[in-house]
């Protein structure tokens, strides 16, 4: 028994050595990178977009999940992007934050190339609504001003335009109730709604929404389409992924990916037309073979 902890020390010995070894490497690989140097600020965009040729290619993966996709936002241009499922919608949301870089090609936010921005100086000019939604441990208003020092002005101007604020104060202890691991203390519609809040945090000029609709009940539904109205009208360039049909019924223009590929862009109206038009060719089609 006394050189039973002797014996286990020998057992995890081999676990141990690997561990050190990882973390030399780990360490050796960080002193490899190039030191970061810090860029000029530049002032808060206008929020001109404009897409040019971007490719992307998944790790591993021969194929592009993205192909030659072009295309150009104004200031204020609230676009709605749609396609199936595995289309690259979400891939190319976060190619448009700068989160990931295109193999091929250029996106770029008032000239300039978005994953050349520093992050610390574009991050306060955007929000982004992911498509799976996280919250971190801590408090509602924790949440809302992205785990920084909260500003309650702004904390309250963002849930308000999120249309969540009454909602908030509902809450057992209102901005200072705790979310819980993962949010794991609110349903997910409220998680969803919170989450709406903490992208429109400190007035953004850019903001992209991937399915910000999917855990809402028809009052949030209706909430997220007055906010998306108030970020029209403040001129906000926004995104906004999406299937069903009331969230794009706003929308000024719309991109249709499929494959990868941009298969229409344009006005709102104008699309629906050519789409329209396109599925009655295809039915056409079919009973013509039938």
């Amino acid at each position: 028994r006394a050189l039973a902890p002797v014996e286990q020390a020998i057992g995890a010995w081999k676990s141990a050595i690997a561990a050190r070894n990882a973390y030399h490497r780990t360490q050796k690989q960080l002193s490899n990178m190039p030191a970061q140097i810090s860029s000029m600020a530049l002032p808060r965009p206008k929020a001109s977009l404009v897409a040019d040729n971007v490719n992307y290619f998944h790790p591993g993966q021969p194929e592009p999940v993205l192909r030659a996709v072009r295309f150009t936002l104004q200031p204020g241009d609230l676009l709605g992007i749609v396609g199936p499922s595995g289309s690259g919608k979400t891939t190319l949301a976060r190619l448009l934050l700068g989160n990931l870089r295109p193999r091929m090609g250029s996106i770029r936010l008032d000239g300039m190339d978005v994953s050349q921005w520093d992050a610390g100086d574009l991050g306060p000019h955007c929000g982004y609504l992911p498509q799976d939604v996280e919250l971190f441990p801590g408090t509602v208003q924790d949440n809302i001003a992205r785990l920084g020092e909260p500003d309650a002005e702004l904390v309250v101007k963002a849930a308000k335009l999120a249309n969540c604020h009454d909602m908030i104060l509902h809450f057992a202890n209102g901005y200072d109730t705790q979310v819980g691991d993962a949010g794991t203390a609110l349903s997910g519609g409220e998680r969803q709604r919170i989450a709406l809040a903490r992208a429109l945090y400190g007035d953004p000029s850019f903001v992209v929404l991937d399915e910000p609709n999917a855990n809402l009940d028809s009052a949030g539904e209706e909430a997220l389409l007055n906010a998306l109205q108030s970020l029209k009208q403040q001129g906000v360039t926004c995104i906004v992924i999406g299937h069903r049909q009331g969230i794009l019924q706003i929308v000024d223009k719309l991109l249709v990916l499929r494959g990868g590929t941009v298969a229409d862009f344009g006005l709102r109206s104008e699309v629906v037309t050519r789409l329209a038009k396109m599925s009655g060719k295809v039915a056409d089609t079919k009973v013509s073979h039938g």
